[in-house]
């Protein structure tokens, strides 16, 4: 399955399928094969759940590792992913084994930002907030769990108190207490909805969306710019390299990069036309992206060629990735948190 036009999704069509999901018991709905790929692209596209179960806890999961998780970072002595019932998972060991913490909340977590090692975000579905202080051990609620129909896609936080949480219909809400209130800002003059937040080296921010939006403030999100793509299709994230360099990716293998910090844009050749979900750049300047199926490009000269990539016997689709200490890949999605290793 292959989204051209999210906009197109219908929340009744989602909300159907995704009850009927969420009835079963939680143990059948394990990804062990690929059956959850329709439902990964569905919340990658802003497929609108029912409010159900927001106010909850999460349940012990022996196999939460194994499950739906869509973001994972790397905070330098563990490893935090977050997913679906509200799994929040942490590794010690460059993800060889996982533990969970339980939370407040049964809702879809979307994304995860840790400006350090003790003070994180994640957010999700429902309007779901949560926060942490100790490292991803005990997480709270910062929302007052009546807007269940906000839908966050993802969190960035620069420090420990200034942060921001982008999601539907052109919502973005800003903090400048760790959280204690947010600000609602509408940086886009339509309501689209932004699929990713990410920050460059420069101290650079962008939000990329929907329509072929893609965002920049460099005012740490006073102010925003909204740049040229030739895209019209939706984009699920940008790559800052340097404080020139941009890639940024989207549907049907669209990867688009530019050296003029976003005044213009280039195609660069994908030749598998498929869901583009996630990027990192490594330490040693490979490029890597991912997405539906399974499929990687990988770039070792900074964004203007890539090749495509697809490990064997991993066929799953991929919503997130980082490196990690001893330069494996640790990959979230519909199969959980999978270890690869580039070749």
């Amino acid at each position: 399955m292959i989204l051209t036009n999210p906009s197109d999704f219908k929340p009744e069509r989602v909300t159907a399928g995704l009850r009927a999901c969420r009835s079963a018991p939680r143990q059948a709905r394990r990804p062990a094969a690929t059956g959850l790929r329709h439902w990964l692209l569905l919340c990658l596209t802003l497929a609108f759940t029912l409010p159900l179960r927001a106010q909850e806890s999460s349940e012990p999961a022996p196999l939460a590792a194994r499950s739906l998780l869509l973001s994972v970072v790397n905070i330098g002595d563990k490893l935090v992913a977050v997913g679906d019932h509200g799994d929040v998972i942490i590794s010690h060991d460059a993800g060889l084994t996982w533990k969970q913490s339980l939370v407040p909340t049964r809702a879809l977590l979307t994304g995860v930002s840790f400006p350090d090692n003790l003070h994180g975000w994640a957010v999700g579905h429902d309007g779901v907030i949560l926060a942490t202080v100790d490292g991803g051990l005990t997480w709270t609620r910062q929302d007052d769990g009546k807007d269940l129909e906000t839908v966050y896609l993802d969190v960035y936080f620069r420090d420990a108190r200034h942060g921001f949480a982008a999601g539907a219909y052109g919502m973005l809400r800003q903090t400048e207490d760790g959280g204690q209130h947010w600000t609602m800002t509408h940086p886009a003059a339509d309501e689209v909805h932004f699929n990713r937040l990410s920050a460059g080296g420069d101290g650079a921010l962008y939000l990329t969306g929907e329509s072929g939006t893609l965002l920049q403030s460099s005012d740490q999100g006073l102010t925003w710019t909204k740049l040229t793509v030739p895209y019209d299709g939706s984009l699920f994230g940008t790559l800052p390299l340097d404080e020139r360099n941009l890639i940024t990716y989207g549907l049907r293998g669209h990867i688009l990069r530019s050296d003029d910090r976003g005044a213009t844009w280039e195609p660069v050749n994908s030749p598998i036309r498929v869901l583009i979900m996630a990027g990192i750049r490594q330490g040693d300047g490979t490029i890597v992206l991912a997405g539906q199926g399974g499929n990687f490009f990988l770039s070792r000269d900074a964004g203007r060629t890539f090749s495509p990539w697809k490990p064997a016997d991993f066929g799953t689709s991929v919503a997130d990735l980082v490196e990690t200490r001893d330069g494996w890949l640790v990959t979230v999605g519909e199969a959980g948190a999978v270890r690869i290793k580039l070749p």
